[in-house]
């Protein structure tokens, strides 16, 4: 199911956010493309984006590309004067009282790159998370290191969120950057759906007629910025020993991108007479049509993040050759053929360049094998639409109030519009005598009936998460309140039928139809006035059956085994069945009686305890507890699985 995004009055799954995009690199490399497809990305989205840089001598063609973006430029040069980036909190500052936003995203490259403005939002006190597109080991802990890497790790402490571009780049953060292990999420940068289109063989002709190269030859290609670190002289190299191979004849190899090596590596080239078969082709703005034109990927960097021209050779189906380094190898995972690391293995890194050219270059279909995985592992893991989503959720939780929590790595919506009598319950409004009132997360209730709470945003955040697998398949709900879980359920996608006696009520039936409408769901839901298990009873008649149920029912025994007992036998063999409340022993009976008929539990550590029970092809989300509360079990629940199985 699609929800709609900032049209009129529509619905929102989250609320639209005012952000300023941060970044030190000023349209150069990976982390430039990056902040320009999020912040075109996020605006479509329905956000309000604005971008704080280095003007580039080419930023008209920029705002172009950037359509309704405010722009605020700095008055230097980040690439060139290291000392303000580092120490000029006033620029920033300046743009952020002219901006205005409410959260601000810093896109560095690297991971002391925007000290000084990070500590002006500090300052400011304006929500900010971080991403960090590249990481590397400090090499010494000199003074001037150590105190890197003790604001470092003071910034990263107070960030709402650090995002990291691949595991590696997060475990150098939690190495030697000070990030706490708790702390930092995985987002892979992603590409558009152009990049994942067939190739087009009439672009390939003519590239190829343009640089006059052969139609039959094997070109390989790479896309980086002529600098050391992006590893030219290995390259050169492999091509001079190329010289005596049996394929020599038949391959070509492009370098495409400007930078300060560009001129020294052309004489290089031209000294080792390889001028006709190694082209430098300086910046392009044509990347998708050069893609096209190849037949390999070659990218032998001693550094990298997570390299965006091979997500984007990846999804054009070309085989990979590349440096293990960074995180590289977690990009390819099992496609591609890995060079040694240039930097522990200098010397090994050009005759594996040239083995891996002659076997790909001999054999056509291994190259065609090997694309074709690269592709699907791009498409797996590296969509733009992924990446968007991601972000847009940490940056949501960013935003939420100091007492809400929810769980890292989970997708995050906030319908609260929908509902305009939500509030956060009083110390005196909720008396239930499990209630955990030591956990510092705020509880929800409906400000008409304060004695009765909702799941709390953490609680709400999961249950959406575990319904998100059944989209497009039947649910049921136990007990739905005002309608807040519900909500939650059906914006999943799960067609649900709600039972709860309460609906009755016309005010509260009312209320219940009302926030569910605004939330754009009404279709996918089906209301019930009557009590489980009677109730269930009566729909199963019809065979109907559930894929995903939700008891948060009558929470006095022995209603919740009950409840437990007439879903076990309406479940379709694929099934999850969750539960709230599980601090009650009353509650976790229900969960208890699946257990001891071989279905699969665990509980989550959230306020009031939820848990699940599943058989089948099923796998529960993950959660993580918030890391700054002592959780602890109650007694009648040791002996239930923390979580699901890895």
């Amino acid at each position: 199911m699609k929800t709609e995004k900032h049209s009129g009055n529509a619905f929102t799954k989250t609320p639209p956010m005012r952000i300023l995009i941060s970044t030190d690199d000023p349209g150069q490399g990976g982390v430039a493309e990056y902040v320009s497809q999020i912040s075109v990305g996020l605006e479509k989205m329905g956000h309000t984006v604005l971008i704080s840089q280095s003007k580039p001598d080419d930023y008209e063609a920029l705002e172009q590309n950037r359509p309704g973006i405010e722009h605020h430029w700095l008055d230097y040069q980040t690439r060139s004067d290291r000392e303000r980036l580092l120490s000029d909190k006033a620029s920033s500052i300046a743009i952020f009282e002219t901006a205005k936003p409410e959260l601000i995203l810093f896109a560095n490259c690297s991971p002391v790159s925007q000290m000084a403005a990070t500590y002006a939002a500090a300052e400011k006190a304006i929500p900010f998370v971080i991403i960090e597109g590249f990481a590397a080991p400090y090499p010494s802990l000199s003074p001037s290191v150590a105190w890197f890497q003790h604001h470092q790790k003071l910034l990263y402490k107070i960030a709402a969120s650090v995002i990291g571009v691949s595991g590696e780049t997060l475990s150098l953060l939690r190495n030697y950057y000070g990030l706490h292990p708790h702390k930092g999420e995985l987002v892979y940068y992603g590409r558009p759906e152009i990049y994942y289109e067939e190739p087009d063989p009439i672009t390939r002709k003519e590239i190829r007629k343009s640089l006059s190269i052969p139609e039959d030859a094997v070109v390989c290609l790479t896309a980086a910025r002529m600098e050391i670190v992006k590893g030219f002289d290995y390259l050169l190299e492999a091509v001079r020993q190329l010289k005596e191979s049996p394929v020599w004849e038949k391959v070509w190899f492009l370098w495409a991108g400007d930078g300060s090596l560009l001129e020294s590596a052309t004489e290089k080239i031209s000294k080792a007479g390889l001028t006709d078969k190694l082209r430098l082709l300086g910046r392009r703005n044509d990347m998708l049509s050069l893609l096209d034109s190849a037949d390999i990927f070659l990218l032998p960097s001693q550094f990298e993040g997570m390299p965006l021209a091979i997500t984007e050779a990846m999804a054009k189906r070309l085989p990979i050759v590349a440096s293990a380094v960074s995180g590289i190898p977690e990009q390819l995972g099992e496609t591609g053929l890995l060079l040694p690391d240039p930097v522990a293995e200098p010397d090994a890194i050009a005759p594996a360049i040239v083995a891996a050219i002659e076997t790909l270059a001999s054999d056509t279909e291994k190259r065609k094998t090997m694309g074709i995985a690269c592709h699907e592992r791009a498409r797996d893991s590296f969509q733009e639409s992924e990446m968007l989503r991601k972000t847009e959720a940490i940056m949501a939780r960013a935003l939420l109030p100091a007492h809400d929590y929810a769980s890292p790595g989970l997708e995050f919506i906030r319908p609260d519009a929908a509902f305009p009598n939500l509030t956060p319950a009083t110390p005196q409004s909720l008396q239930w005598k499990y209630l955990r009132d030591e956990i510092p997360h705020a509880n929800y209730v409906d400000k008409r009936v304060p004695g009765t709470g909702f799941l709390n945003r953490d609680e709400a955040t999961l249950l959406y998460n575990l319904a998100l697998p059944f989209g497009g398949k039947n649910g049921l709900e136990i007990g739905c309140w005002f309608g807040w879980s519900a909500a939650h359920i059906a914006l999943a996608g799960v067609s649900l039928d709600v039972i709860d006696p309460v609906l009755a009520n016309p005010q509260i039936r009312e209320s219940v139809e009302q926030s569910l409408k605004a939330c754009k769901v009404m279709p996918l839901i089906k209301l019930h006035s009557s009590s489980s298990p009677m109730g269930v009873d009566a729909l199963a008649q019809n065979k109907m059956r559930w894929d995903f149920i939700f008891i948060d029912g009558n929470h006095e025994a022995p209603y919740p085994t009950f409840d437990a007992a007439v879903v076990a036998e309406y479940a379709n063999d694929d099934a999850l069945v969750v539960f709230h409340d599980l601090a009650s022993p009353d509650v976790a009976q229900g969960l208890d009686y699946l257990r001891l008929r071989g279905w699969q539990t665990c509980i989550y550590q959230t306020s009031q305890i939820m848990g699940v029970a599943w058989r089948g092809k099923v796998r529960p989300a993950a959660h993580l507890p918030d890391p700054r509360v002592q959780w602890h079990l109650p007694k009648h629940l040791r002996h239930f699985r923390i979580g699901p199985p890895a």
